[in-house]
């Protein structure tokens, strides 16, 4: 049998992409309301809150997840720093993506 540097990972890249990629439809079934017509923003405003709700509980939980797996990685040597600091940054970005989109849309 040919081991290849990656045969030790639990899923491949692809994989794992598919699989957030489903668990994200998943969640926007999940939550998704018939569309009522008005006149106002509401209705729109409430569902996207909604979704980003979801969104942050998501993310907190992959998050979590994500921070183990790097100590348990640079606990086992299996990780370099660069990689790790990589996943931080990573989940940094992802929890500061609405004051980062504040800035963007005021200007500064």
């Amino acid at each position: 049998m040919h081991f290849t540097p990656t045969a030790g990972r639990m899923m491949s890249d692809q994989r794992a992409r598919q699989l957030v990629g489903i668990a994200g439809m998943l969640a926007l079934v999940a939550i998704a309301q018939p569309a009522l017509a008005q006149s106002s923003g509401t209705a729109i405003q409430s569902g996207l809150n909604t979704i980003k709700d979801w969104m942050v509980t998501i993310a907190s939980v992959v998050g979590v997840i994500a921070v183990m797996a790097v100590g348990y990685a640079k606990l086992t040597g299996r990780m370099d720093w660069g990689r790790a600091v990589t996943v931080l940054i990573g989940i940094g970005i992802i929890f500061s993506a609405t004051t980062i989109v504040g800035w963007m849309s005021t200007g500064g």
